[in-house]
């Protein structure tokens, strides 16, 4: 009797063991279920912040349709933004909601599958981006770093059931247009604007039109009080008064070839479009200046990375003199 007794309770204990093990495995699979972009957003709580915009804009169910990738800036990415969930809810819906899919790719890209290099990539809102790979290192440093415009990505490839969810440490700016409407659209640059009316002839200066070409470039652009402080170009009146082909050669003195967003730029010299000319370039943790030939002094970045649809803008406080 005893025997048999002892046998039962080993069978019991058996069979507790193995309904355990087997709950045990149900609790793990349930955990690791996979979720949408929009639920990753909502349950995350980095992503407070950006889950406000989402929700304002009722961007959630395009965020679970289809196959995506979100750029995700976190809570402290918004904060040195300068948005709260306060300032996002007093825009309006539609803006937030162009700001929210301005972070969306309408495909699934894990990071590994980003090419080398820089690549323009249209996003859900319709605007342009950049998407940049590139080592951290040396030759032969395999270890890569990962940028959309001016935001690095800090956390790559959290997994959505409807693609990838990849956060970023800064909030995204929407592209205005291209390089020339956004010098319009710009309420800083009245007197840029100017000066490319009075050039007049678009084929002059490369970037005042894409056209049908993949060229893109980066503009120097002086703004208002900039242009107030120069000596040559001080009015509007002056502007219009100028020599064109002088203003073109201004204008192409503050350019160069290329996509360079401000934490690509680097200490030294860049070649600019007008022929046989360069920039000087000094890179410092606290700001970005750049000199022209004839400068007394450097200009500072007053505001970088504004993107365009053929390049990116970077306001400076001085017109470059070569």
């Amino acid at each position: 009797m005893n025997t048999i007794l002892t046998q039962w309770q080993r069978l019991t204990a058996l069979v507790c063991v193995v309904l355990t093990a087997f709950g045990c495995q149900q609790n793990d699979d349930a955990v690791a279920t996979p979720k949408t972009i929009t639920d990753l957003v909502l349950e995350d709580s980095q992503f407070s912040l950006l889950r406000a915009a989402v929700q304002y804009a009722e961007a959630g169910d395009a965020l679970k349709a289809g196959n995506l990738t979100l750029f995700a800036p976190n809570d402290a990415a918004f904060q040195a933004s300068g948005l709260t969930e306060a300032a996002i809810r007093s825009l309006p819906k539609e803006q937030v909601r162009t700001l929210v899919m301005y972070h969306v790719l309408a495909s699934p890209v894990s990071s590994t599958a980003v090419p080398p290099g820089q690549n323009s990539v249209q996003m859900a809102s319709r605007g342009v981006a950049y998407l940049n790979r590139t080592n951290s290192g040396g030759l032969g440093n395999t270890t890569a770093l990962l940028f959309i415009n001016n935001a690095q990505i800090t956390r790559p490839d959290l997994v959505a059931t409807n693609g990838y969810v990849h956060v970023i440490d800064r909030v995204l700016t929407p592209s205005a247009g291209s390089l020339l409407e956004s010098i319009q659209a710009n309420p800083n640059l009245t007197f840029l604007a100017a000066a490319i009316r009075r050039i007049g002839e678009p084929t002059t200066l490369p970037f005042l039109t894409r056209a049908s070409s993949t060229s893109t470039f980066t503009l120097f652009a002086p703004n208002d009080a900039a242009f107030r402080a120069d000596s040559r170009f001080g009015s509007l009146a002056a502007i219009e008064a100028a020599n064109p082909q002088t203003l073109a050669n201004a204008l192409l003195y503050h350019t160069v070839s290329g996509v360079v967003f401000s934490n690509q730029l680097q200490t030294g010299t860049v070649a600019t479009l007008l022929t046989n000319t360069r920039l000087t370039l000094t890179v410092t943790t606290n700001q970005i200046s750049v000199k022209g030939n004839r400068n007394a002094t450097a200009a500072t970045i007053r505001t970088p990375d504004l993107v365009a649809t053929n390049g990116v803008l970077h306001i400076v406080d001085q017109v470059l003199i070569p």
